[in-house]
């Protein structure tokens, strides 16, 4: 059974971050990184923009996962003479962070998958969402690809940019 999948909303952030404080509490926000902040922003106002309050699904692309929390984590392993290591930033260090704290803070507990393949990451996140609606496993999904550049990523060379996207698929146009 194949069934036809719609793009109900889709926001991008640019390079100008907006006022989390719409979606975020202060609180919240400082125990996250720029990118969580950008995530959860997006795929906040995804979700609004499409009307669904509850997706079925929660599918995240991402090239590099959380590198800066990843490499603060590092620099902390590496110089332990300059202080307690934060296990914070060990825990939003993975891939699959941004993903979860999302499905976390919406209490979705339906399917949530983390895509992370350096340059496909995003048509992967699709592929399977598109496969989840057409075999009517799910109606809708939240989709987002999110990625951060930091100093030591350009210093390696690493290819990619920075985004912030996220998208509602539905199997219904309104």
């Amino acid at each position: 059974m194949s069934r036809e999948v719609y793009i109900r909303a889709v926001v991008k952030l640019g390079s100008q971050d907006p006022d989390f404080r719409e979606v975020i509490a202060p609180m919240e926000a400082r125990r996250m990184g720029r990118l969580l902040k950008r995530a959860v922003w997006c795929s906040s106002k995804a979700l609004q923009e499409a009307g669904i309050e509850m997706p079925d699904a929660v599918i995240t692309a991402t090239d590099y996962g959380c590198m800066e929390n990843s490499e603060a984590f590092l620099q902390g392993v590496l110089h332990p003479e300059e202080g307690a290591m934060s296990p914070t930033k060990f825990m939003q260090s993975t891939h699959n962070t941004i993903g979860s704290l999302i499905a976390i803070r919406l209490g979705c507990h339906g399917y949530n998958a983390t895509y992370s393949h350096t340059g496909c990451s995003l048509r992967s996140a699709l592929e399977d969402a598109m496969m989840q609606l057409q075999l009517g496993e799910i109606e809708n999904a939240l989709v987002g690809w999110y990625d951060e550049r930091t100093p030591a990523m350009d210093a390696m060379h690493l290819p990619g940019t920075e985004h912030a996207v996220a998208l509602v698929l539905s199997v219904n146009s309104k």
